[in-house]
């Protein structure tokens, strides 16, 4: 079995992949996805007299922040589960939701694994909801783990 856990290292998110992963076989293929935002370079956005917000260095620094941050939130997801585990940092233009279900349908996954905390009718819906989306779009079973203690942070 192949299961497919999208996680941003927060508590949230590591212990819905710890409450998952004790439900299946300790044979299944483990691969942890990060979604972080694809690098943009300032220029091409740079429109009228003001010009773009960030330098092109600023934005370098900024995408390999992201980088870095979704680099230790895969790493401490993977030293919770205690077990081995493919990872994979996907940059993309898209909502998280929509780089989910693109790796889904590249890597072919028997199940996708979310963490999902509480939110309010008004927060999901002026935000969404990444685990709805995955819900809605996937072409495989979708586990989705409710962290009912609030919004997780990273340990």
């Amino acid at each position: 079995m192949k299961v497919l856990v999208a996680t941003d290292g927060t508590n949230t998110a590591i212990e819905a992949a710890q409450a998952a992963l004790g439900l299946l076989r300790a044979g299944a293929e483990i691969i942890l996805v990060t979604v972080i935002q694809n690098y943009e370079n300032p220029l091409d956005m740079a429109g009228g007299f003001e010009g773009p917000l960030l330098t092109p260095e600023e934005a370098e620094e900024e995408f390999q922040r992201q980088q870095a941050e979704g680099q230790a939130a895969l790493e401490r997801t993977r030293a919770a589960l205690g077990r081995p585990a493919e990872i994979r940092l996907v940059p993309t233009d898209e909502d998280p939701g929509h780089a989910i279900i693109g790796t889904a349908h590249e890597l072919h996954p028997d199940l996708i694994v979310l963490g999902s905390d509480e939110k309010g009718f008004f927060m999901r819906l002026l935000a969404g909801s990444v685990s709805e989306f995955v819900v809605r779009h996937a072409a495989c079973p979708v586990l989705v783990v409710p962290h009912r203690g609030g919004v997780g942070n990273p340990p």
